[in-house]
């Protein structure tokens, strides 16, 4: 039977002073947790620049195809449906860390040889002369989702693996600080390198922040990981293991089926802003990144409130609210035809997408076992690779029909949706 390891004395925490409000501390208290914190804002940073960049650069690439464009950033989380439960099994079996260092390092190769292949074209002859094609980005995408659908479930079951159970939920408030922060820093440096310098080092800095994780990771562990049993049976009957447990629990399966809508609504609407900026608001890629920066200020706003004073009201309340509030301003969003109110409008996006993630992560990290934490977190994000065809599904309506009408469409199913669950999901509302 698996049971808790007994942390060194340096891993123990410093309680914070008497008084003290702030969450921070758990920062300076936790060394391998701080390892982990400033390793998610170079596995976060590399994520964002490198969506923004395939983005522009499909879309130069194809003369403003919509479709094309979005399914080329979309198809990063498509090998998540078939990679990642495995990796969720791997992930209770083997060193979690290790795992995501090897695949850290695989990304980093796959980013270096896609960077060689864009500095081999000339992107400003017309038409563009050199060896890259519109489908070698479809390529590069899948082969970096393979790596990013290890990455992603292991890295977050890694979380609880570096505090004790009763820090966990400030130490996801705090972890998730590195998506919406990112957010802003990622597009914000991405765009303004496409503008000035071209496609040339966006995808060399991408491969750079992946080999800083690795460095980051080495001396880091993980003190509050159970012990594990040894292993006596199949990864196909690991694997049946952690799908019957979430069946069973109806808590847990609730809180997969929420973050559907964030996946297949949310994340889309960030990688077709590209469509959106140039034929709704007529402006270039380094508008398009301070547009996509806005999500994260968002975020920022969200993520400093819950990481200085808590949700202040029922965490699972909260995750539903976030659910509707990000819902509420896509749809708001998408009437939007000015750059500033466009910008605001994603700001509240990125703030109430913070709310219900952190919520959502934060319930189903404190329920589950570490013994099916992998095959869970697995489980929780498998629909990530449903993105794919949301974000194909959208750039098809917006190129047959208009940006403004497909997200008009899409806002409102959501919220509909958003706020079915929010009346009929009583055991979620119930989670303090």
């Amino acid at each position: 039977m698996a049971h808790s390891v007994t942390p060194p004395a340096e891993n123990r925490p410093r309680p914070p002073a008497p008084g003290r409000q702030s969450n921070f501390w758990i920062i300076s208290a936790y060394k391998d947790f701080r390892y982990l914190w400033i390793g998610n804002f170079f596995t976060v940073g590399a994520q964002w620049i490198q969506i923004l960049t395939v983005g522009w650069l499909v879309l130069q690439l194809t003369d403003g195809n919509a479709f094309l464009t979005g399914t080329a950033v979309g198809i990063r989380t498509f090998p998540i449906l078939i990679i990642g439960p495995w990796a969720g099994v791997l992930a209770d079996r083997v060193d979690r860390r290790k795992l995501v260092m090897f695949a850290q390092v695989y990304m980093a190769i796959s980013a270096v040889i896609f960077a060689f292949l864009v500095l081999a074209t000339d992107l400003d002859a017309q038409p563009v002369t050199g060896p890259l094609k519109w489908w070698h980005a479809f390529i590069y995408m899948g082969v970096s989702g393979i790596a990013h659908s290890i990455v992603q479930p292991v890295r977050q079951a890694m979380v609880p693996n570096t505090v004790p159970l009763k820090d966990l939920g400030s130490a996801l408030a705090l972890n998730g600080m590195a998506h919406p922060s990112m957010r802003i820093v990622g597009p914000a440096i991405g765009g303004l390198l496409i503008a000035t310098l071209g496609f040339n080092w966006n995808f060399f800095i991408e491969a750079a922040a992946y080999v800083i994780i690795v460095l980051v990771y080495m001396p880091m562990k993980l003190p509050y990981r159970e012990e594990r049993a040894a292993v006596k049976i199949s990864m196909i009957s690991s694997m049946r293991e952690g799908l019957a447990y979430v069946v069973k629990e109806r808590t847990i399966l609730q809180l997969i089926v929420m973050a559907f809508i964030p996946n297949l609504v949310f994340q889309p609407v960030v990688f077709v802003l590209p469509i959106f900026t140039t034929q709704v608001l007529g402006r270039g890629a380094d508008a398009g990144g301070i547009l996509a920066g806005a999500v994260g200020a968002g975020g920022i706003i969200a993520a400093i409130i819950i990481a200085g004073r808590g949700f202040m009201i029922p965490r699972g309340l909260a995750t539903l609210i976030g659910l509707v509030g990000g819902c509420v301003f896509i749809l708001l969003f998408s009437q939007s035809t000015w750059y500033f109110s466009s910008m605001a409008l994603l700001a509240g996006l990125g703030f109430f997408q913070y709310i219900f993630r952190v919520g959502n992560n934060t319930l189903i990290q404190t329920i589950v076992p570490d013994a099916l934490r992998g095959r869970v977190m697995s489980i929780y994000m498998l629909d990530n690779g449903l993105t794919p065809l949301a974000t194909m599904a959208i750039s098809f309506l917006i190129h047959i029909w208009s940006p403004a009408a497909a997200y008009t469409l899409i806002a409102a199913i959501s919220l509909i949706l958003a706020l079915l669950q929010l009346v009929f999901f009583k055991r979620v509302r119930q989670l303090a």
